[in-house]
């Protein structure tokens, strides 16, 4: 059973999604399973703190080293 079709912003969100995933698939094919998981999560990174940065959202920036700050110390203590 086909749906209704989607919306303009439910198209951009999904091909948002699927570029992404190209993405973590050719980081993983390249170096693979762990490293390009780690670069793909680098690339997430620098890309979400960009537009965070250029936007003047302090607080989108703040969360984001918060949540890098309690990743680290999850696997180094």
């Amino acid at each position: 059973m086909a749906g209704r079709p989607l919306l303009k912003a439910e198209l951009s969100a999904q091909r948002s999604r699927d570029y992404l995933m190209e993405q973590r698939d050719s980081f993983i094919q390249k170096h693979g399973e762990d490293l390009g998981a780690f670069y793909f999560l680098l690339m997430l990174i620098q890309t979400h703190g960009k537009k965070r940065l250029k936007s003047g959202n302090v607080t989108a920036l703040r969360a984001l080293a918060h949540d890098l700050h309690a990743i680290y110390v999850k696997h180094t203590q």
